[in-house]
């Protein structure tokens, strides 16, 4: 009877230390933390860009540029002939959804692209912060966001996918980020001082239509002092 007793006893301990083990690791605060940290590793970079846009009624030929970033969240693009709206794709980093005051909720573990991830939503606590919603699908092992999903105000909603390559880094940048976006008001979300293939009439834009924009990196410089003079002279 006392073995009895006993052995229940520690059956209980044994589930509740893995439940609690679990819950410490499904913690949505906890995993964000991962990523910010990953992400402050980078102080600033430099790296080339290939920037891709595929919207249905209206073709646009491949441009090429560089990007130059410094923390907390400077961006700046320079892609001659060609500047691109919205900028959410291109000045994206994780600083932008974890600024502020936020909730953070874990929803689920699921397998996206091969990888497991843990899907976190983070919802603005305040009613002026133009995003409704973010849910981010996050690779724990290496602390980076696979793909976000975001509902906005202004913008409608977006959502990105974010490609590394094969083997992990100590900064962990990605080599290629897709952005999906809302057409809608019958205007193209773009402006471009570029030559169009094919130009579209704008007042044919059909309403609800999505477009693509596959920026590709390469080349990083990461914590060089390239993006420091960018920066200085933008300021002046």
């Amino acid at each position: 009877m006392k073995k009895h007793f006993r052995f229940s006893i520690l059956l209980v301990l044994a589930i509740l230390t893995f439940k609690a083990s679990v819950a410490q690791e499904k913690n949505a605060a906890l995993i964000l933390e991962g990523v910010k940290k990953k992400f402050a590793l980078v102080n600033e970079y430099e790296a080339s860009v290939k920037i891709k846009v595929d919207v249905n009624f209206v073709k646009i030929p491949e441009k090429s540029g560089k990007i130059w970033y410094m923390q907390p969240g400077k961006v700046v693009v320079k892609t001659p002939g060609f500047s691109l709206l919205p900028k959410r794709g291109m000045n994206f980093t994780p600083n932008q959804l974890f600024s502020g005051d936020y909730t953070a909720l874990y929803a689920r573990e699921e397998q996206y692209a091969g990888v497991t991830t843990q899907v976190i939503k983070v919802i603005p606590n305040s009613d002026a912060d133009d995003i409704i919603l973010s849910t981010l699908w996050i690779d724990t092992q290496r602390n980076v966001i696979r793909k976000l999903e975001t509902t906005t105000k202004s913008e409608g909603t977006f959502s990105m996918q974010f490609r590394f390559p094969a083997e992990i880094k100590t900064y962990d940048l990605p080599d290629q980020i897709l952005f999906n976006f809302d057409i809608r008001k019958n205007e193209l979300p773009l402006g471009l001082t570029g030559d169009f293939e094919n130009q579209g009439n704008k007042d044919k834009t059909p309403k609800n239509s999505r477009g693509t924009v596959t920026i590709t990196y390469l080349n990083y410089l990461v914590n060089q002092g390239k993006a420091i003079p960018v920066f200085q002279k933008k300021s002046k």
